[in-house]
């Protein structure tokens, strides 16, 4: 029997919380201050090779709403698509504001290595938005997206951190400024959209595997920040034990 909707919604918060955001040693070590100027340039390279995919996986959950019919969600994912990608700057353009201040060209950092973590979010990501509906793709991006939102949210304590802090210009910093304005409502959205439509066992299963894809993809992904800064194959493990459901395995005599 499925689970009621805000029951649904607070299990997959605790799926989500295994890797609390503002915890990941990316944005600790910022607002603790411990990494380097230096170092923060060389994090967000990977954070733009990262984000220079947006138009693919939104992509990919638009094209599955309108295959499966799914209209109904089809204002949130082009509400959530304009935002990324409309306008006259993208989030792409407002990433190289941050690059062009740090005299790294945009061919300097198309050209640059994916570090581990970067390269398996970008698989997981692209990956899980092909070819799952176009709500799993939506609830991978929507735990991590509210966490990253709000005058509380991770993007508002980075700005704050990255201007006040380590000296960046606010116009190279805009992209966690951007974040913090949008991310809630592309996160209450994503989240109010599962809580009105995953009302069957099986479509619930498919979002909690879609959400626990997404919580992982981008702990990944901070850890690919860790990685080009400090040059060592680092991952975060995130808080509490790993809970998976494994078959009961006979061993042979």
């Amino acid at each position: 029997m499925p689970l009621p909707p805000d029951a649904f919604i607070d299990e997959l918060w605790a799926i989500a919380r295994q890797v609390p955001m503002m915890d990941h040693p990316w944005f600790r070590g910022i607002i603790d201050h411990r990494w380097t100027r230096e170092q923060i340039v060389l994090g967000e390279v990977q954070h733009y090779l990262r984000v220079r995919t947006n138009p693919i996986f939104f992509g990919y959950i638009a094209i599955n709403a309108v295959q499966e019919r799914q209209y109904a969600l089809m204002d949130v994912v082009l509400d959530n698509f304009m935002e990324e990608l409309g306008g006259e700057r993208t989030h792409v353009d407002i990433m190289l504001q941050f690059l062009e201040e740090a005299g790294i060209s945009r061919e300097e950092a198309d050209a640059a290595d994916p570090a581990p973590g970067t390269l398996a979010a970008i698989e997981m990501i692209v990956g899980g938005c092909q070819r799952r509906s176009a709500l799993e793709g939506l609830a991978l991006l929507a735990f991590v997206e509210d966490q990253h939102g709000g005058a509380r949210g991770v993007a508002a304590r980075v700005y704050r951190e990255m201007v006040g802090h380590y000296g960046f210009s606010p116009r190279a910093a805009e992209t966690y400024h951007l974040h913090a304005e949008q991310d809630e409502g592309h996160g209450g959205r994503q989240i109010d959209a599962i809580r009105q439509f995953a009302t069957t066992d099986e479509l619930q299963a498919k979002i909690r595997s879609a959400v626990q894809l997404g919580a992982w993809a981008f702990n990944f992904e901070w850890d690919g920040h860790v990685q080009a800064m400090t040059g060592q194959r680092s991952h975060w493990e995130g808080v509490g034990k790993l809970d998976l459901r494994a078959p009961r395995v006979a061993l042979a005599r």
